[in-house]
């Protein structure tokens, strides 16, 4: 049906909307009767105050309904009707919605008392011939009647989508409707009724709206087949995370719980001094019910917003809450933009950019590649949600504001920042951000209607909050209240500890260790050992997120654990050369010069991966690159060449020690840096252009172990190829065993090039930690057991601490 078509007289009573709105005194009851009568006889749907509001309704909602509803509003004129408030504040809502107005003159009173909108116009009298008048007063109710039904239809919408804080799916879908709309409000501009500029507003943000549809399923549409699969590998990791992993297995988020809302524009930098008007009031309420995305939409293109909060008051949260609905509009295709979650407290370096440090999150969180990351930070398709300005460390906090205001005003993106209220406020600098809000700590109220809720036994913990002024504090936080509601079911008044956030974390602890039953079972002291010792690594290195494969060798505190994972470094990779060399090189036949060169060579590769770079580096993904290849084939034959000439000159001193003669052969170290170029090509060209979808814990070594082995066989097959022809053409009797030394040469150093010294050095850190008892020898087993006590939540292959709180506690216990 087009806006304004009228509707069928069978249907009547089943509409929506009503053609008229009466608007009387009660001492005239017996002729709005009559005229509610005559009204349903032509088919004309009325609506009346005793007719159409319930019993147990909120009357001045209703009228005010109905008065939305309704294409004409008729008053009835009467001494009593004039005097009347209710009636008054009738009229002035007709009027500020722009109702067409049609008095009726029911019983005489001066025009003097005529409400100032009505005195214009030509009232209809009733006074004398009821059936006469109220053919009059069809006609007018019939005129323009296309016109005054899209009127109250558009109004209604219009206001619909109003009252849900502008949510653009309540605006015109585009198509016939809005372009109905458009024309009706260009055609119709000087009828009576008037559009409101309710109206305009409406109609003018639906056509913006669907011109950026349009742009945003364009830009969709160019995408090639691996950048859209790229795209939603990336928004389902962030739904997987964030929002299944997170936000709906959130403690915190159990019962959820409506937090109040208080904007707070003295808190961004905002341009052209607007501040200036909200320094009487920093905090300005915001309505009830309000979405955090309806304030996101509100803010228009370029949207940046600050959300504060006390500790424990429902930021992260809060945060979660508006990625899912931002997840779901990216995959429904109705914004292209991709959100993502990153944790400012890995951002340690003061002089590293912004952009350069998403593009390396993106890398080590999200397993994106870099050149990926880097065109999709350059080119805005991320909407950025940064969790936790306040864990920055405090000493460069100022330089991340900074970092952040330098990055907005280059690149223009879209972004949310959280902090603690305290923490932002100590701050010499501000965010340069279009708005801010801050969440309200609860009520009192909220607290004992969440604890009735629950559907727990905690009669005692209610009594104790009536009575205990500083538990009523803490219960303010909204997850000091979920913790409790778990810590203390069923606890007797007398054993409840002392309202302190220690002891109930402790309380929550012990509940947990004694009710929760996971499949597998620690030792309370071990795992605290195990979860304390986490914790304090955590925060020593500003992480949210805890992967197994980010474990770092700085993370070592002594300088023995230093020396004894460096020495297991050497000989794990000293065993790996010396089976390869041993199995594979040794099988033709086993000389004094071989045997000696693959125990030097098994300390050489030791020594290399040792003394390599202090972080470990996974290899997880594996696409060509020729110009990668190229750098690194180049990087290969230095040291192929280095090597061989090394090799050869061991070689001819072993021969000069066991036969007194020296047979240099520049074949053989052509023939190694040849080798050693293509295999470091081969390793440096298969580095990763696509997103891995699947994640475990610790993908990043198992992914590592795969891509060695694969780059393993690639430099075997080349080192077999190349070698046994350069020593066949020295002498044919050592082809053999020369071609096996190749395959095992090249196996090897394909292996280490290609992930494999990730892995050496992951395991010898390991088995440092696990001889030291700071962590199991199965983390993974261990993590997810400490997930079913719900200490930890799983983040795709990652785990973080149910709240940063608990993470502090953890690292403050000994």
């Amino acid at each position: 049906m087009s806006i304004g078509d009228p509707v069928d007289s069978s249907s009547v009573q089943a509409r929506d909307d009503y053609d008229v709105f009466i608007s009387y005194s009660r001492k005239d009851g017996e002729f709005v009767h009559q005229l509610w009568e005559a009204f349903k006889q032509h088919n004309k749907k009325p609506w009346l105050d005793q007719d159409n509001i319930p019993l147990t309704a909120k009357w001045r909602e209703e009228i005010r309904e109905g008065i939305e509803k309704a294409d004409n509003f008729v008053f009835i004129i009467s001494p009593d009707s004039v005097t009347s408030n209710a009636c008054r504040e009738e009229i002035e809502l007709a009027v500020q919605l722009h109702k067409r107005l049609i008095p009726i003159l029911y019983r005489y009173t001066s025009s003097r008392t005529v409400h100032e909108a009505l005195r214009e116009i030509q009232f209809i009298p009733f006074a004398d011939d009821f059936a006469s008048a109220f053919n009059t007063l069809i006609a007018a109710l019939d005129t323009d009647i296309a016109h005054v039904k899209a009127h109250t239809s558009l109004l209604v919408s219009a206001l619909n989508w109003q009252r849900h804080e502008c949510d653009r799916s309540f605006l015109l879908n585009g198509g016939q409707v809005l372009a109905e709309a458009e024309q009706w409000l260009a055609q119709n501009k000087d009828k009576n009724p008037q559009p409101t500029n309710l109206h305009q507003e409406y109609i003018n943000t639906s056509r913006q709206a669907e011109e950026e549809q349009k742009a945003i399923e364009l830009r969709l549409r160019r995408m090639t087949p691996q950048q859209y699969r790229n795209r939603q590998a990336l928004l389902n990791k962030v739904h997987q995370y964030w929002v299944k992993g997170v936000l709906e297995n959130s403690l915190q988020n159990r019962a959820p719980i409506a937090l109040g809302l208080d904007e707070r524009l003295d808190t961004v930098a905002q341009p052209w001094n607007m501040t200036l008007e909200t320094t009487e009031q920093p905090e300005k309420p915001i309505p009830a019910g309000t979405r955090i995305i309806s304030l996101f939409d509100q803010l228009g293109a370029g949207r940046t917003l600050l959300i504060l909060g006390e500790p424990g008051g429902g930021k992260t949260t809060a945060l979660l809450e508006l990625v899912r609905d931002l997840v779901l509009r990216a995959e429904q295709g109705i914004d292209d933009r991709i959100p993502v979650v990153f944790n400012l407290c890995s951002w340690i370096d003061q002089k590293q950019k912004i952009t350069d440090w998403l593009v390396e999150e993106l890398n080590t969180k999200y397993q994106v590649p870099l050149q990926i990351g880097q065109i999709w930070v350059k080119e805005q398709q991320l909407l950025l949600l940064l969790d936790g300005l306040d864990e920055v460390r405090a000493e460069i906090r100022d330089a991340c504001v900074a970092a952040l205001n330098v990055f907005q005003q280059e690149e223009s993106s879209e972004m949310v920042v959280t902090s603690r209220i305290k923490d932002y406020e100590s701050l010499s600098n501000k965010l340069s951000f279009q708005s801010a809000i801050c969440l309200r700590l609860l009520t009192l109220e909220q607290v004992h209607l969440y604890l009735d809720s629950t559907g727990f036994e905690l009669t005692n913990l209610r009594t104790l909050i009536r009575e205990d002024r500083a538990l009523q504090e803490l219960t303010r936080s909204p997850l000091m209240l979920n913790i409790m509601t778990v810590a203390y079911q069923g606890v007797k008044i007398a054993t409840l500890p002392q309202a302190d956030t220690t002891q109930l974390f402790n309380s929550y602890i012990d509940r947990m260790f004694q009710h929760r039953q996971p499949k597998l079972h620690y030792s309370k002291s071990v795992a605290i050992r195990w979860l304390v010792w986490l914790a304090q690594q955590m925060s020593q290195q500003s992480k949210t997120v805890f992967f197994i494969e980010q474990l770092q060798p700085s993370w070592l505190q002594t300088t023995v654990d230093k020396m004894t994972y460096r020495l297991g470094v050497i000989l794990l990779g000293g065993v790996v050369c010396w089976l390869i060399g041993g199995v594979i090189g040794g099988l033709f036949q086993w000389r004094i010069e071989i045997v000696i060169g693959w125990l030097l060579l098994g300390l050489t590769v030791g020594l290399f991966i040792s003394l390599g770079r202090n972080t470990i580096y996974t290899v997880e993904t594996l696409k060509w690159s020729w110009q990668a290849a190229f750098k690194s084939f180049i990087k290969g034959l230095f040291y192929g060449l280095v090597y061989g000439i090394g090799f050869e000159f061991i070689a001819q001193v072993i021969l000069l020690l066991t036969t007194s003669e020296m047979q240099w052969s520049l074949i053989v170290i052509l023939t190694t840096t040849l080798v050693m170029g293509m295999i470091f090509g081969v390793a440096g060209g298969l580095r990763g252009w696509e997103i891995e979808t699947k994640t475990i814990p610790n993908q990043g070594i198992w992914r590592s172990i795969a891509n060695a082995g694969i780059v393993g066989l690639a430099g075997g097959l080349i080192g077999g190829i190349l070698f046994e022809p350069a020593f066949w053409s020295l002498e044919a009797r050592n082809a053999i065993v020369a071609g096996g030394a190749g395959v095992a040469f090249g196996l090897l150093f394909g292996l280490i090039l290609g992930g494999g010294q990730a892995c050496i050095r992951h395991f010898s850190l390991r088995f440092v930690l696990y001889r030291k008892n700071l962590i199991p020898w199965n983390y993974a087993q261990f993590l997810d057991y400490a997930t079913d006590l719900i200490f930890l939540q799983k983040v795709g292959g990652g785990y973080i601490f149910i709240h940063r709180l608990l993470l502090e506690h953890f690292a403050q216990m000994k």
